[in-house]
């Protein structure tokens, strides 16, 4: 909940700065991180079984099926990485340096509860 100041700026309660924070860091780690965090074996394998499914890889026009499309576009794409580390590493170095400046200025700010200032 955000109260108003005397400025009129919006002041949240102290309660709130966690999750305020929490919110807004979890936001810009994923704006910041989305080139990293691109995953280039899902989108490997999302076309694999698209294209799979639609030449009739693993299925004939009468419905007989020798193989599934999903393990054919998982072993067409194995050798791909999902970036999963390095992802990780950005958006916890990104949630990390925006989380606790955050934190110290809506604390800093902050409107605790049963105060009229």
């Amino acid at each position: 909940m955000l109260i108003m100041s005397s400025l009129g700026n919006p002041r949240p309660l102290c309660s709130d700065c966690g999750m305020l924070c929490t919110t807004k860091c979890n936001e810009e780690a994923k704006n910041f991180c989305s080139g990293t965090c691109f995953n280039p074996r899902e989108a490997c394998e999302r076309q694999n079984f698209d294209e799979c499914t639609a030449d009739g890889t693993c299925c004939s026009s009468n419905g007989t099926c020798t193989c599934d499309c999903n393990t054919i576009a998982k072993q067409r794409c194995s050798s791909l990485t999902d970036n999963s580390t390095d992802c990780q590493a950005c958006t916890d170095s990104i949630f990390n340096q925006c989380n606790t400046p955050c934190r110290n200025d809506c604390n800093n700010n902050c409107k605790k509860k049963g105060c009229h200032a």
